[in-house]
């Protein structure tokens, strides 16, 4: 059987984050923290992986919300097979977002640009929190990217899924969901795909 090369554990000069390469030690990292973990499937040649790197780790705004909220792991597609073969990862690059019990809760396929990479976290972070009774800080954090991007390509979804914690945080309540689907998802995104689903 060949062995694989080790990967690199420093942070690349291109790259301002502090990335982990152990899925073991950033599970500890997340239990201890309490922080969802941001993992960032790449390989070699990608040029959408090193798209990320260049333009989006490298924006000030992402790289301090990064550091300041997520357990940032960064994982070889190909090295860490058994990993991303589990998630069923084909493409890279592929931003997962896990919770402190190692279970992926959202995924997003390919390069974005910091400006959707940042509501994008803002997404991720909120479905962790959901899985985990935090359906305050979901609501906190889908209104906080709605308001930064009324328009933007995710604001649809956020809309949706602060339906879907205020209906777990009312008790279950599909008046409270629909409240905020009929008043606010339906009108501004109509053909959007999240107000199809709309049950």
């Amino acid at each position: 059987m060949q062995t694989l090369p080790e990967l690199p554990t420093i942070p690349s000069p291109s790259d301002p984050i502090t990335w982990l390469h152990d899925w073991d030690e950033a599970i500890a990292h997340s239990r201890k923290t309490r922080r969802p973990i941001l993992i960032d499937v790449y390989q070699d040649n990608c040029g959408g992986c090193d798209r990320l790197v260049d333009e989006t780790f490298t924006d000030p705004d992402v790289a301090a919300a990064i550091a300041s909220r997520f357990v940032p792991l960064k994982l070889h597609l190909i090295h860490d097979r058994a990993l991303t073969r589990e998630w069923q990862v084909f493409w890279t690059p592929t931003i997962l977002f896990a919770d402190r019990s190692g279970k992926i809760r959202y995924t997003s396929p390919n390069f974005l640009p910091a400006e959707e990479f940042l509501d994008l976290l803002d997404l991720g972070e909120a479905l962790v929190s959901m899985r985990w009774q935090g359906y305050d800080d979901a609501i906190t954090l889908l209104t906080g990217l709605e308001r930064r991007s009324p328009e933007g390509a995710l604001t649809a979804e956020a809309i949706y899924w602060r339906g879907v914690a205020t209906y777990f945080r009312e008790g279950k309540s599909s008046q409270a969901a629909h409240a905020i689907w009929d008043r606010e998802l339906v009108p501004r995104f109509p053909e959007s795909i999240w107000a199809k689903r709309i049950p």
